[in-house]
Parts: structure tokens; sequence; C-alpha cells
């Protein structure tokens, strides 16, 4: 059986803009709010309480999640697109010590799989690549890897701009080639910088 393509959606914020497949339901929480409501309240109802749930964060400036979420998932596949100013005093720092930052925020239950610093979309960049297991306890000394995160992280002149794609873990692999050929989509505006 032939595979289905991929259709691919552009997205434009004023500060970016970036593809996606058309599965995903995506745009800015506070200024597209209407919008992604009513692409979320056409969900099927032991959804849609999910996807409303996430939309409602209003720290991010883009998100995005996967139409294909079934409730046996522990999480949405899905993309959170957060800047963060550089304090004036840290402007020669690189994106690594902004990668240092986020592995020690991360927490316990989080392991690098892999790290890397690259260039793209014409800015230096790191690739973290995460696993995410359940919380132990004394039922579950060993628990399973429940979610993966892929972040790839920018330096800009006077921000950091975090990309965060995060699936359930079961998932995860069928959605990396997704996840890198919307980064390689990535394009920064002026506002961005």
């Amino acid at each position: 059986m032939p595979k289905k393509k991929t259709v691919w959606k552009t997205y434009e914020t004023d500060q970016l803009s970036i593809s996606l497949p058309e599965s995903f339901i995506a745009g800015h929480p506070a200024r597209d709010r209407k919008a992604l409501q009513a692409e979320v309240d056409a969900l099927p109802a032991e959804i849609h309480s999910i996807f409303k749930n996430f939309f409602v964060q209003r720290n991010f400036v883009f998100m995005a999640a996967d139409r294909g979420f079934k409730n046996e998932m522990t999480s949405l596949t899905c993309l959170v697109v957060l800047p963060e100013p550089i304090p004036l005093l840290k402007r020669k720092s690189g994106v690594e010590e902004y990668v240092r930052l986020v592995k020690k925020n991360l927490g316990s239950d989080f392991e690098t799989v892999s790290e890397d610093y690259i260039d793209l979309a014409g800015y230096p960049a790191a690739r973290l690549l995460s696993e995410q297991r359940a919380r132990k306890t004394r039922k579950n000394p060993e628990p399973e890897i429940t979610r993966k995160h892929l972040m790839l992280a920018f330096r800009l002149p006077k921000k950091y701009w975090a990309f965060d794609f995060i699936s359930d873990a079961a998932v995860f692999d069928a959605f990396l080639p997704v996840f890198d050929e919307s980064i390689a989509s990535l394009q920064f505006k002026d506002k961005a910088k």
C-alpha cells in the first residue's frame, strides 16, 4: 500500500514562518484564539478537552498539535515556540549557555539522548533530543519512557528561540522526519531578532 503523501501548510506570525503538515492545528495562542477554538471544537468529543487545555497556554508565541492524538497516548504530538530575551550582561553568550540552563531546568525525569551544535537557518543553533520517563515510585522504580522531546534552540542577536517538538514515545520516531522538515522550513522575520 503506498504511503500517504504529507500535505504541508505554512503558518505566519509577525515573528516567524514555519511549515507543518495540515494534520496540525496551529497558530498564535492569543492572536489566533478564535480560529484555534473553532478547530478544537470540531474535534471528536473524547479528545476535545485535551486540545482545549493545550491551547489555553498563553506564554508561547506559536503552538501546534497534531489531530491524530489517541486516548492511549500519554502526550499530544505538538510544537511549542518560546522566545526568551537575552539579558544585556549575557549578550556575548552562545546558544550553549542557553542549552545548559534548559537541561538544568528539565528535571530528573528527563534524560539527554543527543546534543548537537549546528548552524541552522543562518543562526547558531542547538539540537537537543531528550526522553522523559514517568515519575519513579515505590511501585514503579524503573518507569518507562513516556514522551520524547526534540528541542531546537536558536541564538539571535537579542533573543534565544526554543522550538520544542514533543510526542508520545510510541509515535516519536515516525514524527521525527516531520519535525526535521518543519524546522528546515523555518524563517525568522526582522521582528524576531
